[in-house]
Parts: C-alpha cells; structure tokens; sequence
C-alpha cells in the first residue's frame, strides 16, 4: 500500500488536533521546541511543555558560570513558549545539568566510569520523567526523535517512552507517542527525518501569522544567535541550492514554515546503532576533549534500563 502524502496526513492530523485535551512538549532543551513552533501555537493553551535540562551546556561561550547561564536559557525558554501561546504556568524545567550529563557521559566513553557508577544520576531522570508523566497524564506526547543527532535528544526520547509504557501498563491510558525530528550528521539533516526515514511522516504547513510567530520565538533566545546563524549557512550552501532545483524551500523561511514529525514507529530497537557508522553519531560531541558516542556512553544506559525493566 503506497504511502499517504505526508502534507495530506498534516490536513487530517490538524483536524482531529482538538482530540488532545492533555498534550505534552516533552523536551531535552530550551529550544527544542522551535523546530515545531507551529504545531505548539496550535495545541496551545492546552500545551503543557517540560524541559529536561536546564541547558546550561554551552555556558563556556558566555561570561558565565554553568547555574548563570542556565538561569538565562530557562528565561528564554519560558518567554520563546509565551509567545506560541503557553502560559509559564503550563511549564516545568526537570533541570537536570547538560553539563553533568556530558562529564558522566565522557566518562563512559572513556572508561573512567562504569555504568553501574553512572546509573544512579541517569535514574534520577528517569524518575524525573516518569513522575512527570504520571502527574500530567498527557493524552498525545511530542518529543525528540530518536535519531543519533544528539544524546541528551535520545535519551530524553528513551526515557519518555519508558514512561509511557510504565502509564499504559499500570493505568491502561495509552498516549498518542510523536517524534520530532531535530538534527543530525551535525546539523546537515535538519528538522526533517533523513531520506530512508522508513516511518510516517507528518507535515504542517504554516500560515503567515504562523510562521512570523515562529519567528519570534527564534528570536527570544539571543544566547543561540550562533546555533541559528550556524544552521543559516548550511541552508544557503547545501538546502538553499537543493530546493531551488527540486522545486523545495528556496530560502530559511520557506524551510521553516514546513515543520515534519510523525508517530515513533512500533519495535524501535533501542539498542541499536541510529546510524550504521557509529562515528555518524553525536559526531564532534564530546566532554573537554573526551568523545560521547553511541556505542560506549549511551548504549550502556540504554541496555541497563531495559534490562532492569524485563527482569523486575
């Protein structure tokens, strides 16, 4: 059976949006939530919107201390959402350190740190995660993709879903469970899944006044002015190029007003390479000089949870 145009299935997909009476943005990062700003306007204010972290990664590209730096992405988060219409009080920060998570992640990698060291501070967020779930009882969540772009989207990713199965097994409420595909290979495949994406694909178009919002919120966050500049150069060398002889986006905006996720396929293997290549993985990630790979930081994580699942 031939797929469904992935822009009709965005149609249907906004006409039963109202089904949701309890959604969630669960998210890794103050920002995250900018690749689907358009579908955030149009659950809002029914939206509830959780970040993992603090974001306080990038904090050595500032003047400030890891909890200064935090402080500012969490006001940025809190204002870029406010925009797209969710009130601060539909909002929570697990905050959780990127900071941490990247020393104890090199560390796997490198070996200075076994996983039996490393589960008790990965199983806070999960616990984290899991409670959150419980309290708000969501009814359609959206998070990450699972798609080897980044660790803490994967493992923000990986944590959801345990919590979703743990509602359905002990409630019998399943939630409606989407991906949102960030970035990967760096950032040369963007909020788009990649060519031999095999699941479904969903995608909204915008409308002006969508998309100017979008905007806006790209603009509340002045400490990532380099991300999104980063991200305007690889559309101007390699996507710019691409669509003007496809017929696609021809510039940022048209890029941007397009947003495309979709339903986590049933049977993910967790454990599994995203990409075929580990080095394709989390590529130039690393911790003060020491990698983060799939391999040796997250796959760990990934095999004690689940491990821990099916003997408990």
């Amino acid at each position: 059976m031939p797929k469904k145009d992935p822009y009709r299935l965005g149609e249907e997909f906004t006409q039963k949006l109202t089904e949701f009476q309890r959604p969630l943005f669960l998210l890794a990062h103050h920002d995250d939530e900018i690749p689907t700003a358009g579908l955030l306007q149009r659950l809002a204010p029914r939206l509830n919107v959780v970040w993992v972290t603090n974001s306080d990664g990038l904090y050595f590209e500032s003047d400030l201390t890891p909890p200064e730096y935090a402080e500012v992405r969490k006001a940025e988060g809190i204002r870029s959402v406010g925009i797209g219409g969710v009130d601060e009080s539909r909002t929570r920060c697990l905050d959780f350190s990127e900071v941490e998570i990247y020393r104890l992640l090199s560390r796997l990698h490198s070996g200075d740190a076994k996983i039996e060291e490393a589960r008790p501070f990965f199983d806070k967020i999960r616990t984290a995660v899991h409670e959150t779930v419980f309290d708000l009882r969501p009814d359609a969540v959206f998070t990450l993709a699972w798609q080897g772009g980044q660790p803490e989207h994967d493992l923000t990713h990986f944590f959801t879903m345990l919590a979703l199965r743990d509602l359905e097994h002990e409630t019998g409420q399943k939630a409606a469970f989407f991906h949102c595909p960030a970035y990967e290979y760096t950032i040369l495949v963007a909020m788009r899944f990649h060519p031999m994406y095999r699941g479904r694909r969903i995608r909204l178009r915008l409308d002006d006044s969508e998309l100017a919002t979008k905007m806006e919120m790209v603009q509340a966050y002045p400490s990532q002015v380099r991300l999104f500049d980063d991200f305007r150069k690889v559309f101007k060398w390699v996507a710019g190029p691409i669509g003007l002889l496809t017929g696609g986006a021809r510039n940022m905006e048209d890029f941007l007003a397009v947003e495309e996720f979709g339903p986590v396929p049933e049977g993910l293997d967790y454990a599994a390479r995203p990409h075929i290549i580990d080095r394709c993985t989390y590529m130039f990630d690393d911790f003060e000089g020491v990698p983060v790979t799939f391999r040796r930081s997250v796959r760990p994580i990934v095999k004690a949870f689940v491990q821990a699942r099916t003997t408990s």
